[in-house]
């Protein structure tokens, strides 16, 4: 691929193998919110209705202007006003407790957005319908790029379909360090690095093939996707197509856990997968 040509958008559930009622889940580091926002329209304009976004943590709230694609209250609360009004939404909607109060936009220099709480596992489940998707943010990365899950992490709905790993292809060269790790000390031990010492994609493989990395947590039927996201030129095209072979080599199956390696951007002409091992 010459530099500067766009490369050939995949559709982003196809390639996610996300299919119509199921529950997915998002863990691991920065850019999950902006996946599940993608999936969520894309799924929607599609026909699968109700397509919903949650969160077993926390989550930003739509964007000012579309607070009409927001819900907010408990969850058996929800569960009724959905199965009361089927037609609640053409677009993707957002379900939560309650606001929070606004935060720091990652990569949004400066500008601030409402942060919304979420439900507990077993009730993010329960919106399930028939027709329709719901897409969970398991996980909080604090925007950072990567992340190794405590032991209490990630909280995923148990019957979850398909849980996708993401991490940053932006943190590759960096130090292993709380500057780009969520958790820099329990990456190392994962990764069998000493902290400080650079990102390479043996990291990122090692991180989604460990019992205790990525997909820690993951119910024992669900599907596993690991995401590199923000491949976003054409020059970190070219990388992420290394280090997809690579980290598929450590974490994919029948050696890892891991089904499928997804390579998506989220720069204009907008979110897209750009191509999926194997």
């Amino acid at each position: 691929m010459s530099p500067g040509t766009a490369p050939r958008a995949l559709h982003l559930a196809r390639a996610l193998s996300l299919g119509r009622g199921e529950v997915a889940a998002a863990v691991g580091g920065g850019g999950k919110t902006s996946l599940l926002e993608a999936l969520a329209a894309e799924c929607a304009e599609a026909g699968w209705r109700p397509a919903l976004i949650t969160t077993t943590t926390k989550i930003f709230a739509p964007p000012p202007g579309d607070e009409s694609l927001l819900l907010l209250g408990e969850a058996a609360d929800l569960q009724k006003a959905l199965d009361g009004r089927p037609g609640i939404a053409e677009g993707p909607l957002t379900l939560a407790r309650a606001r929070l109060g606004e935060a720091p936009e990652p990569g949004a220099r400066g500008r601030r957005r409402m942060k919304l709480e979420g439900f507990s596992p077993e009730a993010a489940g329960l919106f399930r319908r028939p027709g329709g998707v719901v897409l969970v943010e398991a996980d909080g990365a604090r925007g950072l790029p990567l992340k190794a899950p405590g032991p209490e992490e990630p909280c995923v709905p148990p019957g979850t379909d398909l849980v996708l790993g993401v991490m940053g292809l932006d943190a590759l060269g960096a130090p292993i360090d709380a500057a780009h790790v969520f958790r820099p000390a329990l990456l190392a031990r994962i990764a069998d690095q000493p902290e400080g010492s650079p990102i390479t994609p043996e990291t990122l493989g090692r991180l989604a093939a460990h019992p205790e990395g990525l997909f820690r947590g993951a119910p024992g039927g669900a599907r596993r996707v690991v995401v590199l996201n923000k491949a976003d030129d054409a020059e970190a095209v070219e990388i992420a197509r290394k280090v997809a072979y690579i980290v598929w080599e450590l974490a994919g199956a029948p050696r890892g856990p891991a089904e499928g390696v997804v390579t998506t951007a989220f720069s204009p002409p907008g979110p897209r997968a750009l191509g999926r091992l194997p």
